[in-house]
């Protein structure tokens, strides 16, 4: 009786043991539990500065690569959700030290209706001495348009140098290969800055020139938003542009319209036809537009033909006072 009794208390205790064991959880258990009771916590919440939502993220670095698009982007880095308040501006920066501006053009008047009807006489592609030589034996007021230097003559600015009156011959884009060639040219497709390049040159070079007047160019000055862009440079760098009319299709007019300016061009081409006949007939009709309007413009070329023509022109050009370029408008 004693044995069964001591068996029946080890057992009691054993099962005692066991059951404490299964109801406690084990180690790896309580780890496991652990974890999902971490999961299911909220996350702690970054501050506000930090929260930036993804789009704007993604405009703050494409600003970053783009430069010019960074500008005008927003500044984000003051970003907090359900505010409205308005971005701290950039710390401004210092302005660039520019060179001065060239004076305004002046205002282009119509010429004086007193005295003798006036003529504007030019004489266009001068790039050597010899031509200007030339034109100063003939006895008439004579405008010398000028090449900026090219290959047809590296010094043109020298020719310029001595004189009082003269003009700048701008090469501009024409439909002919063979003419465009010519170094300097300007395209219709030549961007903003070669053009400004080129104007900056030009002034540079003949820093007291007024006028300028287009070399070939009918591709150019057919081509309204190229021209348009290209006048307003010459305006804003002091230049007076005579509309050397090498098309029909010119636009010249209409942008001198819009922009108030008196539109300035060529009446007459006296030397299309290179013999003596034919370029006093079209010196004759330079004169009657004179009479009848009270000046005209007309331009020739340096040819052997012209030169003799104009030294001959005394009875043609009787009724009329030759006067420079910057003689009649002022």
């Amino acid at each position: 009786m004693l044995l069964w009794l001591s068996v029946a208390v080890v057992l009691v205790a054993v099962g005692y043991f066991y059951g404490v064991r299964e109801g406690r959880p084990s180690v790896q258990s309580s780890a496991a539990g652990h974890a999902e009771a971490k999961k299911s916590l909220p996350a702690p919440k970054h501050p506000a500065s930090h929260d930036v939502p993804a789009q704007q993220d993604d405009l703050l670095r494409y600003g970053q690569m783009e430069d010019a698009l960074s500008e005008s982007m927003p500044d984000i880095s003051w970003y907090e959700p359900g505010k409205q308040t308005q971005p701290t501006p950039p710390e401004a920066k210092r302005p660039e030290k520019k060179a001065s501006p060239p004076k305004a053009t002046p205002t282009v008047v119509p010429p004086s209706k007193k005295g003798k009807p006036k003529l504007v006489l030019i004489i266009d592609d001068i790039a050597r001495p010899a031509q200007l030589k030339a034109l100063k034996k003939i006895p008439w007021h004579i405008t010398p348009s000028i090449f900026p230097p090219s290959e047809l003559s590296k010094n043109t600015p020298k020719l310029a140098a001595g004189l009082k009156h003269y003009m700048v011959h701008l090469p501009l884009e024409s439909g002919s290969a063979a003419m465009n060639r010519m170094k300097g040219m300007l395209f219709v497709r030549s961007g903003r800055r070669a053009m400004e390049a080129r104007i900056d040159e030009i002034r540079r070079l003949f820093p007291k020139v007024r006028y300028v007047n287009n070399h070939t160019g009918s591709v150019y000055t057919a081509n309204y938003r190229a021209m348009k862009r290209l006048y307003r440079a010459l305006k804003k760098a002091g230049f007076v542009f005579v509309d050397s009319r090498t098309t029909a299709k010119t636009t010249l007019r209409k942008i001198t319209r819009e922009s108030g300016d008196r539109y300035i061009a060529r009446d007459v081409f006296i030397d299309n036809v290179q013999e003596v006949p034919a370029i006093k007939k079209q010196l004759r009709q330079a004169v009657r537009i004179a009479k009848k309007r009270g000046y005209a413009i007309a331009i020739g070329h340096p040819h052997k033909a012209t030169m003799q023509a104009l030294r001959q022109a005394k009875g043609i050009l009787k009724g009329v006072q030759t006067v420079y370029i910057d003689e009649l408008f002022r």
